[in-house]
């Protein structure tokens, strides 16, 4: 039996920390691991070795004189932790912090008003090492016209096995899920990966979501 995925929570606000903490406590599968209000207790947090995803809310405040925005932090987690998921959660679809906690290096950006069984699956699929946009966030940050990308993108030829691969990951699927529904080997599914990341320029999955969509490649 699969253990349950570790689960932190970094908000410096008691009601949301709170709420959150409800949320995972109610699914079997995750289990929560400590809440921080940023500052130092987060940096402690992320310590935790049975830790496997955090939730960051972006609107982080700086605390006990330590930078903590939440930009920051994700920043900073992903530097000392690369193991580690991160979902970002914003309270309005804020598009110019969105893109920074995604460039920061977060797996998933979710917003607070997403309701929990939701909330849960973008932990579980972070946790596999996949990526998690919300649909509202995704028409926010990926409504610019095709025409707009760069030519270097315009032009781009993918085979239609790596057309398939991207069109998974953006859609939040593992490799191992990849594999299985294109009857593919996992490790065919890393060459195809492999393939698609020197093509579009990125070095991750969170990169290559982000460029698929922002330049209408799925």
């Amino acid at each position: 039996m699969a253990l349950p995925v570790g689960v932190g929570i970094v908000a410096d606000r008691k009601l949301t920390a709170a709420a959150l903490s409800e949320i995972i406590e109610s699914d079997k599968d995750l289990l929560l691991i400590g809440t921080a209000s940023g500052g130092s207790d987060g940096y402690d947090l992320l310590k935790n070795r049975a830790l496997r995803v955090v939730l960051v809310n972006l609107s982080l405040t700086e605390h006990h004189g330590m930078p903590a925005s939440g930009v920051v932090f994700i920043r900073d987690a992903k530097a000392l932790r690369p193991d580690l998921g991160v979902v970002s959660l914003k309270r309005r679809v804020d598009e110019h912090q969105l893109r920074a906690a995604l460039d920061a290096g977060a797996d998933a950006c979710c917003l607070a008003t997403t309701p929990g069984e939701r909330l849960c699956k973008a932990i579980k699929v972070v946790a596999d090492g996949a990526t998690w946009l919300d649909a509202e966030i995704s028409k926010a940050l990926f409504h610019h016209p095709i025409q707009q990308v760069e030519s270097g993108t315009s032009k781009l030829h993918l085979s239609p096995r790596e057309h398939d691969v991207l069109q998974l990951i953006v859609e939040g699927y593992s490799n191992d899920e990849i594999a299985a529904l294109l009857k593919r080997s996992a490790p065919t599914v890393r060459t195809h990966l492999a393939h698609l990341y020197r093509k579009l320029g990125v070095s991750d999955r969170v990169s290559a979501a982000v460029r698929a969509l922002r330049h209408g490649l799925v």
